[in-house]
């Protein structure tokens, strides 16, 4: 049985050329993807609530008051982001930055120049159990799926 799920993705990036070039990446997916985007913290913040996502991307780069990591933590402590899969985009390799995503409550890092095949990868990785729920005709929202955090190693 076909399924009619399209996964929404947001993207959170300032930079339109950015933006751009992630939802070119994100065409390549395989299926068809419903791609958002918001240009900052709170305007990511009030979309989410009104209209959840499959899967946020977010640039910890920012512009406006609130970073990446920050809106991280944020969608963390709201009921309606607990539970979204969330990609951080990093500027550098910096270890500190990552230790930042891994504690703000990303799912996965990963570093800028963004390679399209790890960002596919990354999608199959976090949106397969949806995916396989809905080609097995099963209710895709029935239940949130169960992710693992990444953790500092202490």
């Amino acid at each position: 049985m076909a399924s009619n799920f399209i996964p929404k993705i947001m993207i959170v990036e300032s930079y339109g050329s950015n933006v751009k070039s992630l939802s070119s990446h994100l065409s390549s997916f395989g299926i068809p993807l419903q791609v958002v985007t918001a240009d900052d913290a709170p305007g990511a913040m009030a979309r989410l609530q009104m209209e959840p996502a499959d899967l946020v991307i977010i640039d910890t780069l920012l512009r406006g008051k609130i970073d990446g990591f920050d809106l991280c933590r944020n969608l963390r402590s709201n009921h309606f982001g607990q539970n979204v899969p969330i990609i951080l985009l990093l500027a550098g390799t910096l270890s500190l930055e990552r230790a930042k995503g891994i504690v703000a409550g990303a799912d996965l890092l990963l570093h800028r120049p963004v390679v399209k095949e790890e960002l596919l990868k990354m999608l199959q990785l976090l949106l397969g159990r949806k995916l396989e729920q809905a080609d097995n005709g099963h209710a895709v929202v029935a239940e949130p799926i169960p992710l693992r955090r990444l953790r500092t190693a202490v």
